[in-house]
């Protein structure tokens, strides 16, 4: 099961949710202004996306790494 996160900006709740094909059960806490984990494709998860109540995290990407120059030799320029 893949989560994503969101940004819950609601009423304080709380939910559990059936998720993946061994349909296990996910408690999530919502909590305003905090982020919170869900599923993005179930049926829950658009439901509060419709209400504005999610906004998504995005996602950080990483710096790429800064290589060092190597030192150049006198009258290389």
């Amino acid at each position: 099961m893949k989560l994503t996160r969101y940004i819950y900006n609601g009423p304080q709740s709380g939910a559990t949710l059936r998720v993946g094909d061994a349909r296990e059960l996910l408690d999530v806490q919502l909590l305003p202004g905090k982020p919170v984990d869900l599923p993005a494709d179930h049926e829950y998860t658009l439901v509060l996306l419709e209400l504005k109540h999610l906004v998504l995290v995005p996602t950080e990407a990483k710096p790429a790494g800064k290589t060092a120059a190597a030192p150049q030799k006198p009258g290389q320029e």
